[in-house]
């Protein structure tokens, strides 16, 4: 009889071990927004040690964007800059005064299509158009990236030389406007407001 209890005790445990469902991964709101054109989607993730960030299309996980170590800011993960057709731009911000990072994402195949270490300097969305430094603190040498995302066509123009009389130059560039033939950009010297255009 008490063979049958062991037994039957047995096989309820094992069955109470397999009914019970696997941990998934916790799925969390973000406080950017995560809904882009196309379809597409940002999903937040988060686990143990680590959050994740990952660009879906309905229920299809296209590609992981990015991984930090759980609690720090999402704004470091990373959030959209700016939403065009095909392309979106993933921005991290690190604070303490540090150039916004930017990665061009793919979005039917998760590529950046930016080097290591672009930054952010603005964009235009109705136009499809990308403005951006290759290096996040740029010097006399380094260009402007005027990018025309739909055609691929880039624009090199060179920083105005009085942008570098202080630190943090891209921060320098307050506004900027864009039309079919010139670039305006608005920047900040130790005079005061300056307007600098660029024919395109």
């Amino acid at each position: 009889m008490r063979l049958i209890h062991i037994v039957i005790l047995t096989i309820f445990i094992g069955t109470s071990l397999k009914a019970q469902p696997v941990a998934k991964e916790n799925v969390r709101p973000y406080e950017y927004d995560t809904v882009l054109k196309g379809g597409y989607s940002i999903l937040l993730k988060v686990d143990d040690s680590l959050q994740y960030l990952y660009l879906k299309k309905g229920n299809r996980t296209i590609a992981e964007l990015s991984s930090t170590s759980k609690g720090m800011l999402y704004k470091s993960l990373g959030y959209v800059g700016a939403d065009f057709t095909n392309y979106f731009v993933l921005v991290h911000s690190f604070g303490s005064g540090n150039a916004h990072q930017i990665e061009l994402i793919n979005k039917k195949t998760g590529a950046n299509l930016l080097k290591d270490g672009a930054a952010w300097i603005d964009a235009d969305e109705k136009k499809e158009f990308l403005l951006y430094s290759e290096n996040e603190t740029p010097n006399r040498k380094d260009k402007m990236i005027l990018y025309n995302v739909g055609s691929g066509k880039k624009y090199y123009l060179r920083f105005p030389n009085d942008i570098f009389e202080g630190p943090q130059v891209l921060y320098r560039i307050e506004s900027t406007k864009l039309s079919n033939k010139q670039l305006v950009i608005m920047y900040r010297t130790k005079k005061g407001l300056k307007t600098k255009a660029y024919n395109l």
